[in-house]
């Protein structure tokens, strides 16, 4: 997990021009887990000296472009791309599963990475694809 968010961490800077924008509540669920419950009675530490300046913006990506999708989890993707599963999603009338903390979910793999712009031409042989409905970030390339 730690690795996840370092890797993410690396990567936020250049997706902070990157378009947001505000939804419903119900239009969009980001769960990010591993699946443990290892953090929880984590120690307290004393603050360090960082300085938090920049501003925290909504994780609520919507327009994408899409490189590939998967009923089975890929095990390499794109550099920049994220591999997400998109819950109750089909592909051709076909679902892949993602088990996660006991449970069973039925969707596809999304390799996707987030629009700069709205009119963002997209790259030859991708497509564009909206993010809808619960979404489970599962890696990054």
């Amino acid at each position: 997990m730690k690795q996840l968010l370092l890797v993410f961490s690396f990567f936020l800077p250049g997706l902070v021009m990157a378009q947001f924008s505000k939804m419903e509540k119900s239009d969009i669920s980001i769960i990010v887990t591993d699946g443990t419950y290892d953090s929880t009675q984590s120690p307290q530490r004393p603050p360090g000296n960082a300085k938090y300046q920049d501003p925290i913006r909504s994780l609520g990506m919507v327009d994408a472009i899409q490189a590939g999708a998967f009923t089975v989890q890929p095990k390499y993707g794109k550099i920049g791309f994220l591999l997400v599963f998109c819950v109750n999603d089909s592909v051709g009338g076909k679902q892949g599963t993602l088990e996660m903390s006991g449970n069973t979910y039925y969707g596809i793999y999304r390799l996707i990475r987030q629009k700069i712009s709205l009119d963002e031409p997209v790259p030859e042989g991708m497509t564009s694809y909206r993010l809808k409905g619960t979404v489970f970030f599962i890696g990054i390339s």
